[in-house]
């Protein structure tokens, strides 16, 4: 997505919500407009909690078995953003965040971005760190103050003892 789309985004979508305002006004009345306002919120506020109780169980499930919990990650944090949208005042903003909501949803887009995303991580062990390992992850990303070059050892010459 070209950056010139964002603020064109965040230009847009203000005026397409006042659009969307008046329009659903006209239609029901100013009041209840405010009441639907107030209520996405609150259910947004809601469905954070709630929802946000089976990502955590679900992460947890999957640390404890070794597995990378990748999607437990990314479904929490399309959760936020999901809540986030149904706060925030707009019914636009409010579809898009009732469509974060629901599992199939994050499923859709959790497999549209797999093929453009890397996910690493690393877990800690009763023995030290051990590194996921992804299918093709042959690269190992280290800072210049984890690596230093050494000169090989050479191996050690055999001894022979007399003292018998």
């Amino acid at each position: 997505m070209p950056l010139i789309l964002i603020p064109v985004l965040l230009l847009i979508l203000p005026a397409v919500e006042i659009f969307v305002f008046i329009k659903v006004g006209q239609a029901i009345g100013a009041w209840k407009v405010v009441g639907l306002i107030f209520l996405s919120a609150i259910l947004g506020a809601a469905l954070l909690r709630f929802q946000s109780v089976g990502v955590i169980r679900k992460l947890d499930r999957d640390l404890r078995r070794g597995h990378t919990p990748e999607a437990g990650l990314f479904d929490g944090f399309l959760i936020a953003i999901g809540a986030i949208l149904l706060i925030i005042p707009g019914f636009v903003s409010d579809v898009f965040g009732l469509m974060l909501m629901i599992p199939f949803m994050r499923r859709l887009i959790r497999r549209h971005l797999a093929s453009r995303i890397t996910v690493t991580g690393f877990g800690n062990y009763r023995r030290g760190f051990r590194r996921w390992r992804q299918e093709g992850d042959d690269v190992v990303d280290l800072s210049p103050e984890d690596f230093e070059r050494q000169k090989p050892r050479e191996p050690p010459r055999p001894t022979i003892d007399h003292r018998d």
